[in-house]
């Protein structure tokens, strides 16, 4: 019985693994390792500053006093970092994979800082994220672990997800949370797959030096 369970388990993770390395969606850039681990400083430093402008820009959204506003986070290189894991993999995105289905994802503290500063002025916190809804529970998981405690909501992917896109399933995403009342004050991702198809009134785009998405 025990050995039946352990195979299961195997399975089901080589499943969620297939999962999220079906990265139709994703493409890694041409920049060399080498050149990504020099430029590390700058681009910790640039998700710094995007997360400054994200901060100046809720709150001049929540100045005009809307109704029950929200922030929409990304979370893999918006909210948390797969560095460690990228690098360890010669920045391949089996590298993202394995932080993904291990939890190992760290929290940008540019990112925490933010999060505190939206809900200290009663703004809720949604993310939305590429990651397959095989691996939702782990990215919960993984953001209370960094410290992102409840309440907050997430939406994964549908299994049944089809498209080569993530725009319709993340715009299509926001646009429900508007539908129970949210007014999505801003929508902060590292890709343009993040923001696109409106539903925010504002929008602020991180650098991501390792890879795109659709």
């Amino acid at each position: 019985m025990l050995r039946a369970v352990g195979v299961l388990a195997v399975s089901l993770m080589l499943l969620a693994l297939a999962a999220v390395t079906a990265t139709a969606d994703s493409t890694r850039t041409a920049t060399s390792p080498a050149k990504l681990r020099a430029g590390k400083k700058d681009y910790d430093k640039a998700v710094a500053a995007g997360f400054a402008t994200a901060k100046r820009r809720l709150d001049a959204q929540l100045r005009r006093h809307p109704r029950r506003p929200t922030v929409v986070l990304d979370i893999d290189e918006t909210t948390m970092s797969n560095w460690a894991c990228l690098d360890e993999a010669g920045f391949e995105l089996v590298g993202l994979a394995n932080c993904v289905l291990q939890s190992r994802s760290r929290a940008f503290p540019a990112a925490k800082r933010f999060i505190r500063h939206a809900r200290a002025r009663n703004v809720a916190i949604a993310f939305i994220t590429g990651a397959p809804e095989a691996v939702c529970a782990g990215r919960r998981k993984n953001l209370v672990q960094q410290g992102i405690r409840a309440p907050f909501s997430l939406a994964c992917k549908p299994a049944d997800y089809a498209d080569s896109s993530l725009v319709p399933y993340k715009s299509a995403a926001r646009r429900a949370l508007i539908r129970k009342g949210a007014t999505i004050v801003l929508n902060v991702g590292d890709q343009r797959s993040d923001l696109a198809g409106g539903a925010a009134r504002a929008t602020v785009k991180l650098p991501n030096p390792v890879y795109v998405s659709t």
